[in-house]
């Protein structure tokens, strides 16, 4: 039987029109678990759109919290569920600056226009916080993130935390493309623009949610297991104390 991963994740609410035109661009909507039509975009035909989404798709429409991670021996997903209910219900929601369509590392991706320190310290608790479900990597797997040529600082992100992009290498953004070359990237970013200006709005937007999502195995594409709402005002058993 195949080993599932899990990963913990920002996600628009599923009936919001940027989470549908997100899904629409990258071929799968994560929360229904289907394939979905793409748009006709200018300039790209379907069969390369298909293929310059095929990493964003495998992983859905998000902005990673916890890296994607298997689960230790000594966890499971009932403990995992039970956790994340606790925390998200003793989290406030918070303002985020609104989104721009950027270019990324050569990838077109979403991101906030401005930094957010309230963001980026939610990512850093959420790698901490649930970093005791997190089986250490394998060597195949450590010695594939070190080909990435890696900085000093990533390096040890990746020793401690299992992922070199994390803490203060953390950089929240919502990927819709492969890397690409520039002049492809540009034409792709030109046509995806009118798309995604439709859904975006100039203001701030509230970070409210959060997803627990999981992989049945490394050839499928990540799925939503469950959400859970940040609750302000709810009893939080944040942390939670060790069974005996």
């Amino acid at each position: 039987m195949a080993k599932a991963r899990y990963a913990i994740y920002y996600m628009p609410e599923p009936d919001s029109k940027l989470w549908r035109c997100a899904s629409k661009l990258l071929g799968w909507d994560s929360f229904q678990g289907v394939d979905v039509k793409p748009p006709k975009l200018d300039g790209i035909k379907p069969e390369r759109l298909r293929e310059i989404t095929a990493s964003a798709r495998h992983y859905g429409f998000h902005g990673t919290l916890k890296p994607p991670f298997y689960l230790s021996k000594t966890t499971d997903r009932a403990m995992l569920d039970e956790a994340l209910e606790a925390f998200a219900a003793g989290q406030k929601p918070f303002k985020v600056p609104a989104l721009e369509l950027a270019e990324l590392d050569g990838f077109i991706a979403l991101r906030p226009k401005k930094a957010c320190e309230d963001l980026d310290a939610f990512a850093k608790t959420c790698v901490k916080s649930f970093d005791n479900f997190r089986a250490p990597p394998s060597a195949e797997e450590t010695q594939k993130r070190l080909k990435a040529d890696l900085t000093k600082s990533q390096k040890k992100m990746l020793d401690k935390w299992g992922y070199p992009y994390v803490m203060d290498e953390f950089r929240f953004h919502m990927t819709l493309s492969e890397r690409l070359k520039d002049k492809e990237r540009k034409t792709v970013f030109d046509a995806i623009e009118p798309e995604i200006a439709k859904v975006l709005t100039d203001k701030s937007w509230t970070f409210n949610l959060i997803a627990l999502v999981r992989q049945k195995s490394k050839d499928e594409p990540f799925t939503v297991v469950k959400t859970y709402p940040l609750k302000p005002h709810a009893k939080s058993r944040w942390p939670l104390r060790k069974k005996k």
